[in-house]
């Protein structure tokens, strides 16, 4: 014969299935990949760090603007064709130190970035490169968000290290 469950079954039901293992039931919601949420920007860095050139550029509004020390670039193709250029001669990786997000319009990041030369670039846009340097910088970056996509880009070092 069923019955309702009381709390006492429910309680029951859900200290058996976490003493089956931690991995089976979650403490925290899943985060939603909305716009402006850490879990979206982490995904466009893991594909930055990744060079999946057509997952990142997804990020980008038809009309994106990017302002950082390197460049000034104006939409999706010329800012891929821009760290392709980059790729080609250097390692890089952008780790995130802090985040902010203005909600779905907005997000302020701290960025560590880090390159290493794989071959000499003396004419480098922001110094000179020698095969083996390495360069660390913090750097902050606004990002501004419109349907979805970044629309302007705007990033400036704060400090080497």
């Amino acid at each position: 014969m069923s019955h309702d469950p009381t709390r006492r079954d429910i309680l029951a039901a859900g200290g058996a299935l976490l003493a089956l293992g931690p991995g089976l039931v979650s403490a925290q919601p899943t985060p939603a990949l909305e716009p402006g949420t850490r879990p979206w920007f982490e995904r466009y860095l893991a594909a930055f760090n990744g060079k999946d050139y057509a997952g990142f550029s997804a990020y980008y509004a038809p009309d994106v603007r990017f302002f950082g020390q390197a460049a000034t670039l104006e939409g999706p193709r010329a800012i891929v064709d821009f760290y392709r250029g980059v790729h080609a001669r250097l390692d890089e990786r952008v780790d995130l130190v802090t985040f902010v997000s203005g909600g779905p319009t907005r997000i302020m990041a701290e960025i560590r970035t880090t390159l290493v030369a794989r071959e000499d670039w003396p004419d480098f846009p922001t110094g000179p490169f020698t095969r083996g340097d390495r360069r660390q910088s913090l750097n902050f970056a606004l990002y501004e968000i419109a349907d979805g996509r970044f629309q302007r880009i705007r990033s400036a070092r704060f400090a080497r290290l």
